[in-house]
């Protein structure tokens, strides 16, 4: 079954339209997995996924297509900027209020973003079993996610060809261990996590010695050097880096910005060809990985829940 085309047929069968805006707001993986999961909640309810990259902060040219194979409709107005946002209604100025009625007295089947964001970014939606047999995909979230997954993220040549490369500079070997470690901003949403910490599943569970890391900071390559000096470390971080912070990533060029996408994407891909990865949960890369790798290969060191959290958990992460 070509499940790409099988599932053009149903999402352009249904007559409700959600245009979901990806890459506005949040860090690639954040506005990839909740993508992936607005369009399982459109499948599930029936709405037309339709994509908007227009506005995206990781876009060099076109948007989505600047990397990825194309996968569905898409749609592209400057009312999209402007009143498409993520979780809230954009507050309407009076010059602006006619193009918002006119927008919606004539689009009474189309959604925005916000208005559907919150039902399949909770806690709820992961209870949800979910059938859809003219795509032969059955499960929970985690196992239709990993399904739609191989769908829609598809590497265009040029990229492939980029991620190779990169991935061929590493100079890995066949059997090595990853580790995620973020720095930078992270810790506005949960406390960093020790290098140890992870080293120390690396040691309970495998024998490997040879542990890519990927990180945002290079110091946390010069520590984990300095404290396991019998392990060989690999990384595609520069010297320089010292942390990811996406308003800093937004103000880049756009050949930097391809620059630092493909090393990410090559890294992702690294991880995944591990024969362990230890991450965290509580990034989206951590999600990303713990949707698309299996269960026993992907070991969070930071909550155990893999889809979602209440914001009392973050303040609790806070205060330990």
């Amino acid at each position: 079954m070509d499940k790409l085309a099988a599932y053009n047929r149903v999402n352009r069968s249904f007559a409700k339209k959600y245009i979901f805006n990806f890459g506005s707001e949040g860090g690639f993986y954040s506005e990839l997995n909740n993508m992936v999961f607005g369009i399982i909640y459109c499948l599930q309810y029936k709405y037309r996924f339709v994509l908007y990259s227009g506005d995206s902060k990781f876009k060099t040219d076109k948007g989505w297509e600047d990397f990825f194979e194309p996968f569905c409709d898409t749609v592209d107005s400057p009312f999209l900027k402007k009143f498409n946002k993520r979780m809230q209604k954009p507050k309407i100025k009076v010059k602006h209020y006619l193009q918002w009625y006119l927008f919606k007295l004539f689009n009474k089947d189309t959604y925005l973003t916000y208005d559907l964001f919150n039902l399949h970014f909770n806690k709820d939606f992961e209870k949800e079993t979910f059938d859809f047999p003219e795509l032969a995909l059955k499960g929970n979230l985690r196992d239709v996610s990993r399904e739609i997954v191989k769908m829609v993220y598809r590497f265009n040549a040029g990229t492939k060809a980029e991620i190779e490369k990169m991935i061929a500079s590493a100079n890995l070997p066949a059997q090595y261990v990853s580790v995620n470690i973020r720095r930078g901003d992270k810790d506005t949403e949960w406390n960093f996590i020790s290098a140890s910490r992870y080293m120390d599943e690396v040691t309970k569970r495998t024998s490997l010695k040879d542990i890519f890391v990927l990180t945002d900071d290079y110091r946390v390559i010069e520590d984990l050097q300095a404290d396991y000096p019998d392990f060989r470390f690999y990384t595609l971080v520069n010297k320089e880096e010292r942390g990811y912070v996406h308003g800093d990533f937004i103000k880049l060029s756009a050949e930097k910005k391809r620059e630092d996408m493909i090393k990410l994407f090559s890294s992702i891909e690294i991880m995944r060809a591990s024969v362990l990865s230890i991450g965290a949960y509580t990034t989206n890369p951590g999600i990303f990985l713990g949707m698309t790798m299996p269960e026993d290969k992907f070991v969070s060191v930071q909550r155990t829940s893999w889809y979602q959290f209440e914001r009392d958990d973050v303040e609790k992460d806070k205060v330990k």
